[in-house]
This record gives C-alpha cells, sequence and structure tokens, in this order.
C-alpha cells in the first residue's frame, strides 16, 4: 500500500470515527518551536504549569516518541454547541459542557490505529491528545487543518475555532497536507476582548492572567495569584476571545453525543444551565456522580465555589 492509497483509507476511517478534518505532516523537528517555548518559559507567561519545561526534546522531535516515526496524523474533532450558555450564569468554556474529550478522542484514536493494523500487521503507532509532549497545532497547522491565529488557537477555514486535536505518530508514510494561509490578517478583535490582559500580543497568552489558566490549572487560591482578576463570572475556562473571533462563525454546531450538554438528573437541566445557587448547594459525592468523566472534575468542587465568592479587583 503506498502513501496516497494509505491516506485514504484513514481519511475514510477518519470520517467514520466522526472526525471532520484529517491531514498529515512528515515527522521533522520543530526546533523554532522549541525556542518559542523556551522563551515563553523565560519570561514567566507559562505560569505554575512547570510542566511545559519538561521533555523539550520529545517536544521538539517526535521522532523520540515512536521508533521509526515517520508522519504526525491529525483530526480534527467538533465540539461547537448548539446553544451557549446563558450569560447570567456561571461561566463554562464550551469544551466543557459535555464529557472529558481526552478520553473520548483517544478512544477514537486507538481505534483507527486498531484498523490501521488489521491492514498492516507490522506497523506501529501512538496516539495523543493534549496531555503528552506534542506541539499540536503545529502539527495540524502543518498537515493544512487550519492557521495558528493571534489567540493562539488553531483556526480552521472550514471549521472554525471549535474544534480540539487529535494525533497519531505512525512509522508509516501517507500523503502530506500543505499549510494553509494565514487569516487574521490585520484584525485584534481576539486581543481587544480579552479582559484581563492575559493575550498580552499576538500569538501570546501569559498564562497568569489568564481566566482558564486560574478557574482550571492554577493550584493557588485566588487571591495568591500573582496578578488577581476578575474572572467575569467564570468557574471554569473561558471563551470570550474564540467568541470574538470572525472565524468562530465558520463550522457547523458539533453532533458527538459525548460532547453534547451533561443531562443533570437530579437537577431536571443540563450542565450549563446550573446557577450559582445550586453550585454552592451542590456536595462532594453528588459532584463525582455527575462529573467523574467530565473536564471539571480538574479542579474539583471546592475551587470551583471557591471562584463564586471570592472578590476579583484587577491589582
Amino acid at each position: 500500500m503506498n502513501g496516497e492509497e494509505l491516506y485514504e483509507v484513514i481519511s475514510a476511517l477518519s470520517i467514520k470515527a466522526g472526525f471532520i478534518d484529517f491531514g498529515a505532516a512528515p515527522v521533522e523537528k520543530l526546533t523554532t518551536e522549541k525556542l518559542h517555548l523556551e522563551e515563553y518559559i523565560a519570561e514567566g507567561h507559562n505560569a505554575g504549569m512547570g510542566y511545559m519545561a519538561g521533555n523539550m526534546s520529545l517536544r521538539e522531535d517526535p521522532g523520540l516518541l515512536l521508533e521509526g516515526a515517520k508522519s504526525v496524523l491529525c483530526f480534527l474533532a467538533p465540539y461547537k454547541p448548539l446553544v451557549l450558555q446563558d450569560e447570567s450564569l456561571p461561566g463554562i468554556a464550551s469544551y466543557a459542557y459535555g464529557m472529558d474529550y481526552h478520553r473520548v478522542i483517544k478512544d477514537k484514536l486507538f481505534k483507527i490505529i486498531k484498523e490501521i493494523k488489521a491492514l498492516i500487521p507490522e506497523a506501529t503507532a501512538r496516539a495523543f491528545t493534549d496531555s503528552a509532549p506534542v506541539f499540536e497545532r503545529t502539527w495540524a497547522a502543518k498537515a493544512g487543518l487550519g492557521f495558528i491565529g493571534k489567540s493562539t488557537f488553531l483556526i480552521s477555514r472550514s471549521h472554525g475555532l471549535h474544534t480540539l486535536i487529535g494525533v497519531i505518530i505512525l512509522d508509516r508514510e501517507v500523503k502530506y497536507g500543505k499549510m494553509v494561509p494565514a487569516g487574521c490578517g490585520k484584525c485584534t478583535k481576539c486581543l481587544d476582548s480579552c479582559p484581563t490582559g492575559a493575550l498580552c500580543r499576538p500569538f501570546r497568552v501569559d498564562a497568569r492572567k489568564c481566566i482558564s489558566y486560574q478557574t482550571i490549572e492554577s493550584k493557588k487560591e485566588y487571591v495568591q495569584e500573582e496578578f488577581i482578576i476578575d474572572l467575569k463570572n467564570s468557574i471554569f475556562g473561558c471563551d470570550i476571545c474564540m467568541n470574538a473571533c470572525p472565524w468562530s462563525a465558520k463550522g457547523e454546531p458539533g453532533l458527538w453525543q459525548e460532547f453534547m450538554p451533561l443531562s443533570l438528573a437530579g437537577y431536571s437541566k443540563t450542565l450549563p444551565e446550573l446557577n450559582a445557587g445550586e453550585w454552592m448547594a451542590m456536595e462532594e459525592d453528588t459532584f463525582k456522580e455527575y462529573f467523574s468523566e467530565s473536564p471539571l472534575s480538574r479542579p474539583g468542587l471546592q475551587k470551583i465555589k471557591s471562584g463564586l465568592v471570592v472578590k476579583k479587583d484587577i491589582r
């Protein structure tokens, strides 16, 4: 099976799995991206995410993640919601309305690998989804799936910003995509919309000032953060810059059942419909019952509650 034939096979498997786009790029060292990340860390913009400084050699060279690696396969998963959350309710990033995407996407990638190996038993591959030292957005751009915008999101010209990236590193050559032209132009709507100054310049997020970082990744109490920011009623993540981008109008609502808003039978409503009082009254057992497979399990209930009660004044 030649590279073009294998590409067609994987493309069909991608569609079967529900991905909305697929492309591939040849394995190479990403030295420029590594240098940019080192600069990012040196400036302290990674905040408390010390793990970003680890495994630099693996980030630079995906060939170290799989012996004989030849191709980086990239898949786009859709999660654009049918209905946006009411702004008066505690804010939740739209990618977190449903189940944890790490597990959902990886399960689909493992099935694709299984089917590849059924055709080519000697093939080897590894799957990754935002939890390993892989420059996923860069690889998706190199595979021709979109361009990296000033907000640092991957932006698909067909599907907009509401996509998540799955990656398979494969020891086989396939047909490779071509990078698409950047599409931001002179637009700065994402930077202008950021309420905390976290988008401090084009293509740079200062995580110390980022609502998403403080409500998800940070292990500190809000009052202990280096920058005390207004969370804008958010309790998990932030979609403000994404929604401000003109490209966010692209793409149809996602149809994956796993990403549909979690139904909370005890409340007779879905996750994005919970109000502040319901969050504050929630017990740990109830939280674990509903959110054990949700991205919200990462920060936990107590951090979510603390985000509702602590006063925010920009320092």
